[in-house]
């Protein structure tokens, strides 16, 4: 990762909403978000919505920046927890297709149909794990991702095991509920 200099007076006006101040920054450090991610994931594709999304990130966010900090550590950061979000989304997908391969084996390949529904019910699906309370997507996350079981979950963040079945009941009970809802909804207009 290469350090990116931003002075505080540039920061301060894209803070304010100054567009050119942002231009200036997307000019100054496009390149080097972009070969960051590009070097991690090792998809042009990717690295560029990424990328850009980094950027849309800053601006959303631009009355959060605190000019006096170290603004690449800030932009950095951003990237990666991008990058991870994609990845997990990888892994999920990667996991789904082959569970799915494990209770077909008989069919050889998906057909484009069912891998556009797999892909919109995997979207759906982490739109509605974004949505859920920040701690209990925790859980839910190192429950379904990490594999833990719950007593490993209730000794890595010192709550009770009995707690950590209720936030993955919950989370399950909140994503079947909003699935349904989502299905219907989807059934409409295919």
């Amino acid at each position: 990762m290469s350090k990116v200099c931003i002075d505080i007076t540039t920061l301060r006006l894209l803070k304010r909403g100054d567009e050119k101040a942002f231009e200036a920054i997307f000019r100054k450090c496009y390149a080097k978000i972009y070969h960051f991610v590009l070097n991690t994931l090792f998809d042009t594709m990717m690295a560029e919505d990424i990328t850009q999304n980094v950027f849309l990130s800053i601006w959303e966010h631009r009355e959060d920046i605190i000019p006096e900090k170290d603004f690449s550590a800030y932009l950095y950061r951003i990237a990666k927890n991008l990058v991870f979000r994609e990845t997990e989304k990888i892994a999920l997908s990667f996991r789904y297709e082959n569970h799915f391969r494990q209770m077909h084996p008989d069919e050889e390949d998906f057909s484009t149909q069912e891998t556009i529904d797999a892909h919109i019910l995997e979207e759906i699906i982490y739109q509605l794990i974004d949505r859920l309370p920040e701690a209990r997507k925790r859980i839910f996350l190192m429950h379904f991702k990490e594999e833990l079981s719950n007593k490993e979950i209730a000794e890595k963040l010192s709550i009770s095991v009995k707690n950590v079945e209720i936030q993955v009941s919950r989370s399950l009970n909140y994503i079947r509920k909003h699935l349904k809802s989502s299905s219907a909804l989807l059934a409409v207009f295919l």
